[in-house]
């Protein structure tokens, strides 16, 4: 597996034009972020350290995940080998008081992941119909972005040759960035992207449905 210092050495420096609509003082305003960050790609499964290890295991504060499928994953501890489901990680984040929001596809409550997770304390869980992105955000200072749903097979938890996801994502500290997709999960979280939503209008989604 790479080293993670290393990976930084090898990987690509890559600029990013991303399209986010943000309300301004003066009305809906396009903006187009340029930011750099670091890509991960492939499925060796060298992309799990960063995400979770060097990602949102390190959290202080709080994490935003968003993902249009979950699964409980096994996350080894890298020192001793001992393995931890996703859920039991998470619960072991939320007890230290780390604040986790997630926002699903509306398929995912009746999954055994939410069953586990949805009473425990510093963690909520939102759906939306719409939810297809897959991002986890950490302390508002780390970013990552992919194709990859939250699951093993797209993490790259999986040690065996040729059972990942072949997936593409990036990994940013860029303020800039984290700032306007923050901005976005919790337009979201709110519900105020619900109004003027297609699915709802058509009366297949209630709109933002919280835990």
């Amino acid at each position: 597996m790479i080293n993670f210092f290393v990976f930084q050495i090898l990987s690509h420096f890559i600029i990013i034009y991303k399209r986010i609509k943000h309300i301004s003082d003066n009305g809906e305003t396009d903006l187009i972020s340029e930011f750099a960050g670091y890509l991960l790609s492939g499925n060796e499964g060298d992309s799990f350290v960063h995400i979770v290890h060097n990602g949102f295991m390190k959290a202080k504060k709080r994490i935003w995940f968003t993902s249009a499928k979950v699964t409980d994953f096994m996350i080894p501890n890298p020192k001793t080998k001992e393995a931890f489901q996703f859920s039991q990680r998470l619960y072991q984040l939320a007890k230290r008081g780390i604040k986790i929001k997630f926002i699903l596809a509306p398929k995912e409550r009746e999954k055994n992941f939410y069953q586990k997770l949805k009473d425990v304390e510093n963690i909520e869980i939102a759906f939306c119909y719409n939810m297809h992105m897959k991002v986890i955000l950490i302390d508002s200072t780390w970013l990552y972005f992919s194709s990859a749903n939250l699951t093993g097979a797209g993490l790259g938890s999986r040690t065996r040759d040729g059972r990942n996801n072949f997936e593409i994502g990036t990994i940013t500290i860029d303020q800039k960035a984290i700032e306007l997709v923050e901005l976005l999960l919790q337009d979201i979280w709110i519900g105020s992207k619900c109004e003027n939503c297609y699915q709802k209008q058509k009366g297949y989604c209630k709109g933002i449905e919280m835990r």
